[in-house]
């Protein structure tokens, strides 16, 4: 993804990495975080569960957002587009006979494949411009799903073979499959967040809030700055591929209703209002996601909920404008901000 032509030059051309303990908040957070995911199989219903499960994909969504904007600087509004070419993609493959694992697998690639075509032609234009670019995919995408009949179902959608997402016999899960797909999901969105960690710690990470901060200084020091985009871009579109595929195991049925454009609004809404540029804030942004809605309809504030997002996101940005992520750096300054 990157050219660098000497390694000491290209250090030095970003802000040194903060260490690599975690600091003393974010090993509390980890915990509180651990204790909170293991509860709910055992104190919710089946059907809470699910819903629990799709919150977790959801996360995975933000999380794609986040890396694209918050580390590299680019303005996607589009990318609810690639969730849906990841459950899109999912289906067909199982059709083919394909194993979950190899076709989840597969998925992913396709979606960063797409991504890629689909972001080097828009990397050619910068800041709103992007964004108007991204959005007018994802208003277009939609549509689009409907004419792709034999890909997509057509206006009816299609269903999803997910019969073979149940747990192995040896776990004795078989009367909890809604444990077994929770597990997964949680599985999985973990080895992202392991994966995203150590690329943003790497030489790769560097490179990247390098060409967020200064293009012209990324160039300086012999790092591609065309390259970096796109690579972070095929990455950030996996990843969200991948919420994809798990958002169509979890709901046998994908249509083309489910990605709209809002869909990629809440998206960025969310990491915007979780912080930008940090990996925690993708949690705060779905915990926004969630009890904005919740609080709306305990309070009966407003009629629609999309209002009382817009109006907290407004709020947000005069009170937190580095996100809720950014209200506890000043807490533990001088120590990792990785969770």
């Amino acid at each position: 993804m990157t050219t660098i032509s000497n390694e000491q030059d290209a250090m030095a051309a970003s802000p040194a990495l903060p260490a690599a303990r975690m600091s003393r908040m974010s090993k509390i957070g980890l915990v509180v975080l651990a204790i909170t995911v293991a509860i709910p199989p055992f104190v919710v219903t089946p059907l809470e569960l699910t819903k629990l499960s799709r919150l977790v994909v959801l996360v995975l969504a933000v999380l794609g957002v986040n890396l694209l904007t918050g580390y590299t600087g680019l303005i996607s509004l589009g990318h609810g587009v690639f969730v849906g070419v990841g459950a899109f993609a999912m289906a067909n493959l199982i059709d083919q006979g394909m194993s979950l694992f190899l076709a989840g697998f597969l998925a992913t690639l396709f979606t960063g494949a797409v991504g890629l075509v689909l972001g080097l032609p828009a990397l050619r234009v910068r800041g709103l411009y992007l964004a108007l670019v991204t959005f007018g995919t994802a208003l277009a995408f939609p549509p689009l799903l409907r004419r792709l009949g034999t890909w997509t179902g057509g206006v009816t959608g299609r269903t999803v073979d997910n019969d073979a997402f149940v747990p192995p016999s040896l776990l004795g899960l078989d009367d909890d499959v809604h444990i077994w797909r929770y597990g997964v999901c949680l599985a999985v969105v973990a080895l992202w967040f392991v994966i995203i960690r150590n690329l943003v710690n790497s030489r790769m990470g560097r490179a990247l809030r390098t060409v967020r901060d200064n293009e012209a200084a990324a160039a300086t020091f012999g790092i591609s700055v065309r390259y970096a985009k796109a690579g972070a871009l095929a990455i950030s579109a996996a990843m969200t591929g991948t919420a994809g595929v798990l958002q169509s195991l979890l709901n046998p049925y994908v249509s083309h209703a489910d990605f709209d454009s809002f869909l990629s609004l809440r998206l960025y809404a969310a990491a915007v209002i979780g912080g930008l540029g940090t990996l925690a804030g993708v949690i705060f942004g779905v915990l926004a996601l969630i009890l904005i809605p919740t609080i709306n309809g305990a309070f009966e504030l407003l009629d629609s909920d999309a209002i009382v997002f817009g109006a907290g996101l407004i709020i947000m940005t005069f009170i937190a404008p580095t996100g809720i992520a950014g209200l506890f750096k000043g807490r533990d300054r001088g120590k990792s901000e990785s969770p």
